[in-house]
Parts: structure tokens; C-alpha cells; sequence
């Protein structure tokens, strides 16, 4: 089994270009992390908004990739202090992201709304990659559709019968297809 890991691209390869130009403003640029002191993990927006130093949030796309299989994309939100930085502590310990500035797109602070991120943008074309990736979409559509949101707080709520079921299966496809596609 090969080891893969979740994290920033290392290098803007075509890849990366080609899915940053698909985001926001198109372009792609790593920001290093600078942890504000009392900024809380996976709350970028909030940590913009209340960080009290007069530098002005950006809003935008965060990549991440599937080492080798998959990039994909969730909103996020860094400062502008003459140069962009994101002062959202890392949850593993990244020392800088790759980002794409939204210039069309701000969160709304009086109404936040779930986010949904795109597609994931391949890496490669093998067939079970393909059939892994689709699952996770699946997978990620089902727990949107299920999950109650109340302001800053969400709960995956799955009503028992057929939807639990369906759940049930979906993790079983997306667990069986991801053993065959790591196994590779």
C-alpha cells in the first residue's frame, strides 16, 4: 500500500494551474501561515473578521491535494497585510497554503450559508481512482443533504430507514473503492 497523504501541492504543476484557473480569480498562490494568537482551527472567516489588526480579509478557495489522485477545494478566507497571510492555525501543521483569491465571492457574516466545495480535479485517469472519486462525491452530496445547519454549528441528522441504509452503503462502496484504489 503506497503512503498518501492530504496536503498543500508542493509545486503549481499543470494540474494544480489547470484546477486554480477553474476558482475564483484563476490564480493560484502559496500564503504562509501565520497563526493568530487567539484564532480558532477551521474558521478562517471568523478568524478574518475578528482579527483587529486593520488588515483587510480576502476571501477564496483553499487546495488541498490527495497526494497523486485528486485535488479539491474549500472556501476560505487569509488577510491582506501588504501580502497575504493566513492567520487560521493549520490543522496538520501546514506552513503554508496554496490559495486563490474570489474577488466575486465574500462570506456573509449576518447569514452564513453552508459552503459546498467543487468536484475534485483528477490527478490521473486509472479507472478505480475514477470510481474512488465519484463515490466521495456521492458521499459528500448525501452528508450536505443531511446535514442541519444553525449558524456557525452543523449536525449530520439521518433519518433511520432507507436513508440510513443508503449511508451505509455509500461508506461501504467509498471504503471498498478506496482500499483498491490505495493499494496501487
Amino acid at each position: 500500500m503506497t503512503d498518501r497523504t492530504i496536503t498543500t501541492p508542493a509545486e503549481l504543476s499543470d494540474g494544480v494551474r489547470a484546477f486554480a484557473a477553474t476558482l475564483g480569480d484563476g490564480g493560484a498562490q502559496f500564503v504562509p501561515v501565520q497563526p493568530a494568537e487567539n484564532a480558532v482551527e477551521d474558521q478562517p472567516f471568523y478568524n478574518v473578521i475578528v482579527s483587529g489588526d486593520g488588515a483587510t480579509p480576502v476571501f477564496g478557495w483553499l487546495i488541498w491535494e490527495l497526494t497523486g489522485f485528486w485535488l479539491e477545494a474549500q472556501r476560505h478566507a487569509v488577510l491582506d497585510r501588504d501580502g497575504l497571510v493566513d492567520i487560521t492555525p493549520p490543522i496538520d501543521e501546514e506552513t503554508q497554503i496554496l490559495f486563490v483569491p474570489d474577488s466575486e465571492w465574500a462570506f456573509d457574516y449576518l447569514n452564513p450559508k453552508p459552503l459546498r466545495k467543487p468536484a475534485r480535479h483528477l490527478l490521473t485517469d486509472d479507472a478505480d481512482v475514477v470510481k474512488w472519486a465519484k463515490l466521495a462525491d456521492d458521499v459528500d452530496a448525501f452528508k450536505f443533504r443531511h446535514t442541519k445547519f444553525n449558524g456557525d454549528k452543523s449536525e449530520l441528522v439521518i433519518p433511520e430507514g432507507k436513508d440510513t441504509r443508503r449511508m451505509e452503503r455509500l461508506q461501504r462502496d467509498y471504503n471498498a473503492a478506496a482500499r483498491v484504489a490505495l493499494a496501487k
